[in-house]
């Protein structure tokens, strides 16, 4: 059985006033949606640029063909360049400090006449990176950046208004990114600085900063890219006399010129506390492990007899709460007619 439903002609012709008022609803919706006066928009890459960098100006529309419009480019008030379909210019950024306009005169093939300008500034930041893994005191290189390291980055902004005189970077407001994502309460008044702990997953590291004035008057940006690497392990003579010998790291080859000598392991970029170490320490003597040695950063080498010969020492290091910095380094001990190859190693 079908069942078909009659409703009244009354329902019927206010269905189709309904109908019909809601279709002159949508068409008066989509005529109010605003549209840009001339469509043309102009972009300037790099948007912040550094004093004397090159900058390319372009200018691009969906409504109309620039390739057939007469274009006029001037800058600092005077023609740089014109030409038909000449959308695009590249210029050098003003000097710290300056403002450098550039203003577009366009006439469109169907002869409607836009300007547009933008003011170019230049600017620029540095970003200094520390890492906060161990170097031995004195050391003159840069600590290295090694898997799961704290890392400490400074940015030194160079902003001005006269010219003459750099804005106090104190003043500014900064907003610091990782991997283009914000930093959590690394953004706002003054934050010149941030601390990034890497994880445990070993890839690229991308800091970026951007800073600018409280009227947004003037801004640049920076960026910079870190690739992390394995943390290593170096020996030191330890001397009675002079202390431990950073001045010069032990070869392969260490020639044993008295009965006895102290040796320092020296772990490069390895997360260390003060207070604990959390490394533990592999020793092996000819291939044979000290299992007595595991918590020892040092080792006494002492010899006796009258034979000449040499021992292998190797060492494997691992921060136990950080599982991805690991280091391996070996050395060999000759002695002349001081041992018949019994090493006697303590600490």
């Amino acid at each position: 059985m079908i069942c078909v439903k009659i409703y009244p002609m009354k329902f019927i012709l206010k269905l189709s006033i309904f109908s019909i008022l809601f279709c002159a609803s949508v068409i008066t919706a989509q005529a109010q949606i605003p549209t840009a006066i001339d469509s043309i928009t102009i972009a300037t890459d790099p948007e912040n640029p550094a004093p004397g960098q090159n900058v390319s100006i372009s200018i691009e529309s969906y409504n109309t063909d620039l390739s057939s419009a007469s274009i006029i480019w001037s800058v600092g008030g005077k023609t740089y360049n014109q030409g038909i379909g000449m959308k695009s210019i590249s210029i050098k950024a003003p000097k710290l400090g300056a403002t450098l306009n550039v203003n577009i005169y366009i006439k469109t093939s169907e002869g409607r006449e836009v300007q547009k300008s933008v003011s170019i500034r230049s600017g620029s930041v540095d970003i200094i990176w520390e890492t906060k893994g161990y170097i031995p005191n004195f050391f003159k290189g840069k600590t290295p950046f090694a898997y799961q390291n704290t890392l400490h980055f400074i940015a030194v902004p160079h902003l001005s208004v006269d010219g003459i005189k750099e804005i106090n970077p104190a003043t500014l407001i900064y907003k610091w990114k990782l991997g283009g994502k914000y930093i959590d309460g690394a953004s706002g008044y003054g934050i010149q600085s941030v601390d990034v702990k890497t994880d445990e997953i070993p890839k690229q590291i991308d800091i970026s900063v951007e800073v600018y004035t409280k009227d947004q008057q003037r801004n640049t940006f920076g960026e910079i890219s870190l690739n992390p690497t394995s943390p290593s392990v170096y020996f030191y003579e330890e001397d009675p006399l002079y202390g431990i010998l950073f001045n010069r790291a032990l070869s392969n080859r260490v020639q044993l010129k008295n009965s006895e000598m102290k040796v320092l392991a020296v772990p490069f970029g390895f997360n260390m506390d003060s207070k604990n170490d959390t490394n533990s320490y592999s020793w092996s003597i000819n291939n044979v492990e000290q299992e007595d040695l595991v918590k020892n950063q040092s080792i006494i080498i002492r010899t006796k007899g009258d034979q000449s010969g040499s021992s292998n020492i190797d060492l494997d290091i691992r921060n136990l709460n950080n599982i991805l910095q690991g280091a391996r380094n070996s050395f060999s001990v000759y002695f002349n007619k001081k041992a018949t190859a019994d090493t006697n190693v303590t600490f």
